[in-house]
């Protein structure tokens, strides 16, 4: 099976989200006809809002209207992340939506970064859902350092990763006295590992540029990249900017990889 993916690295305006809407459609528009899905980056729509928790979506009307998009550009969208409220608590919440406007998966997050513990609820089911283009899960940003998380749905069968994010530098702290590149090269080792261990795709959409403000700036990784079994990464953005890339790719080359190694095989019969 083959499938088009657009990676969107986004800058975006933190506090804004009309202004980030506004840049959304444009990639809408330039995916459109072009790609079978696109993929929008974590937070895409307001930026971080932990100290601005009044922008929480609390009547879906992001998702909604994004389903509104994938039926008028032809197009499955995973809408990033969305901050959203609701009597159980604010979640920051994925969402796969098919071209015909059909919410297929809603994913909030399991493991949320350090900064937000106190702020999110955690999510507590994992996101495993069928699509013309196979089976899928979504994840967000530092899920992606779990490895049971990903161990979980190839278990379940899982195809395709799909992995929308915010990560920054700065994310390193104490790291970065060793090496300011040190979460380059966490995100760019451990993409590749996870399409390696379990023979699945993997999709990184994180988002470009610098954020924040006066007392508190962030510059993100960028990054964004599609990695695959044997190849590892075969699309990349090595860079923080702003930019789009499509990639096509063949899912045919999990069942060679599950031939050559037969790592599901030998899962079924696993304990641990």
């Amino acid at each position: 099976m083959k499938v088009k993916i657009a990676v969107v690295q986004m800058h975006i305006k933190q506090y804004h989200p009309e202004e980030n809407l506004k840049k959304a459609v444009q990639f809408l528009k330039k995916a459109s006809g072009k790609a079978n899905i696109i993929v929008f980056p974590e937070d895409f729509i307001t930026g971080p809002i932990s100290d601005k928790l009044e922008l929480a979506d609390t009547k879906h009307k992001y998702v909604k209207l994004f389903q509104k998009f994938a039926k008028k550009y032809n197009i499955d969208i995973v809408a990033g992340s969305i901050i959203e409220k609701d009597k159980l608590g604010i979640y920051n919440t994925a969402y796969y939506i098919d071209s015909k406007g059909k919410i297929k998966s809603k994913y909030r997050k399991i493991n949320l970064w350090l900064p937000q513990e106190n702020v999110f609820s955690r999510g507590d089911k994992i996101s495993l859902f069928n699509t013309k283009y196979g089976k899928m899960g979504l994840i967000i940003c530092w899920d992606l350092i779990f490895p049971e998380l990903f161990r979980n749905m190839t278990k379940k069968g899982v195809k395709i990763v799909i992995c929308p994010s915010y990560w920054t530098y700065e994310d390193a702290q104490y790291g970065l006295k060793y090496d300011k590149n040190s979460d380059v090269k966490l995100v760019n080792a451990v993409g590749i590992c996870r399409a390696f261990e379990n023979q699945i795709i993997v999709v990184f959409c994180n988002a470009g540029g610098n954020v924040g403000h006066k007392k508190h700036k962030e510059k993100l990784l960028g990054q964004s990249q599609i990695s695959v079994p044997f190849i590892g990464a075969i699309k990349k953005l090595a860079h923080n900017k702003e930019a789009m890339f499509i990639q096509e790719i063949d899912t045919s080359i999990l069942h060679d990889a599950e031939k050559t190694y037969k790592i599901r095989q030998d899962l079924k019969d696993r304990i641990m």
